[in-house]
């Protein structure tokens, strides 16, 4: 958990500490997280049970940079309002490792599906979160 935790905070830092527009951003985390979803996975189904209290604690760092790239992007009107930014960054978050793992079992996602996908939920315009997908994936 703590090698998770540790891997996602740098991955989180460093893509907010470049300086780029919010949903761009997303994209790059979504692109580098991806390859260690698999592995991380089940952190988030393991949050809701007896180990809760613990993993809450340890992803604390992690739920904080979400949420501030969340709001930055929210105050910049790139990301939707329709929850608060600390919410909406865990409905996301949740969603790329929830694709992650059904890409596990079947093949026919990936982090294309993921990024599109949470760029959506997060109020990014489809041709948006399509072109900014690009050809990455």
């Amino acid at each position: 958990m703590e090698r998770a935790v540790t891997e996602m905070t740098a991955v989180l830092t460093d893509v907010n500490a470049a300086g780029a527009e919010a949903d761009a951003m997303w994209v790059e985390f979504v692109a580098r997280v991806w390859p260690v979803a698999h592995r991380y996975r089940v952190l988030l189904a393991l949050r809701r049970g007896e180990y809760g209290e613990a993993i809450h604690g340890l992803l604390g760092p992690v739920d904080e940079l979400l949420a501030d790239l969340v709001k930055r992007g929210q105050d910049g009107d790139v990301f939707a309002r329709h929850l608060p930014a600390g919410m909406l960054s865990q409905v996301a978050y949740g969603v790329v490792f929830a694709i992650a793992d059904s890409d596990l079992s079947n093949g026919t996602l990936g982090a294309r599906a993921a990024t599109i996908t949470t760029l959506l939920m997060l109020g990014v315009p489809e041709t948006r979160a399509i072109a900014l997908a690009g050809d990455r994936f």
